[in-house]
């Protein structure tokens, strides 16, 4: 946790900053969350991750409390909050939501034409994450990933949309994406970006969406 305290250090340092300490906390929560850090079942303790950060207990509360409205955490009277187990039946409703919703959403995006400047940044934010693509280095993968897709959705330019599929991209993560690296599936996920991008800009809805049905397959159990 050193490195998340020296984050917090450099917010209160900064005086004003775009992060809040709330924030700060969700961020940290969340890729210990997505990293398997804090493993489903368990209970933890805001006073207690709070101590190890440095900061007071309040924001670390209520990121933990926005995180279980979004259904990564479980309130636990009395006790804190509890990792969110998902089962085969919970895995299968996310991705049979994610093909309906976020499939969907990047085959209109195709439909609609993507401009030579947002091409650019989406090919920038894919070899980012390529790069990124190491067992030892889960967590940024995982977050360049998650750039690189919500970034696509973000060309619809609708924010409620954007939200829906960021949080059922979590709640599939939940479940154990770093398996993925224990699997050997890491680079090879990875590389399936490039053949989504490349459809995806010569505008071809159909082949953009069954190649991201084939890519979300990798969240099922």
């Amino acid at each position: 946790m050193q490195e998340h305290r020296e984050a917090f250090a450099g917010i209160s340092e900064l005086g004003e900053s775009r992060l809040t300490l709330k924030d700060e906390a969700t961020s940290i929560v969340r890729r210990a969350l997505m990293s398997g850090d804090m493993e489903p079942g368990k209970i933890y303790s805001a006073n207690a991750l709070a101590s190890q950060l440095g900061v007071s207990n309040s924001p670390v509360r209520e990121a933990m409390m926005a995180l279980s409205e979004q259904g990564l955490l479980e309130v636990v009277r009395n006790r804190g909050f509890r990792v969110v187990e998902m089962s085969p039946k919970d895995q299968r409703e996310v991705y049979d939501l994610r093909l309906l919703i976020e499939v969907t959403a990047v085959g209109r995006v195709a439909e609609q034409g993507v401009s030579p400047a947002d091409a650019r940044r989406l090919a920038a934010l894919n070899d980012a994450a390529l790069a990124s693509a190491r067992p030892d280095n889960m967590v940024d993968y995982l977050e360049r990933d998650q750039q690189f897709h919500l970034s696509i959705v973000e060309l619809l330019g609708n924010t409620r949309m954007t939200k829906i599929i960021e949080n059922l991209r979590d709640q599939s993560r939940i479940s154990g994406s770093y398996h993925l690296a224990e699997r050997g599936l890491l680079a090879t996920s990875a590389a399936e970006h490039g053949p989504i991008l490349t459809a995806l800009l010569a505008g071809d809805r159909m082949l953009t969406e069954s190649l991201m049905v084939e890519h979300l397959s990798y969240s099922l159990p």
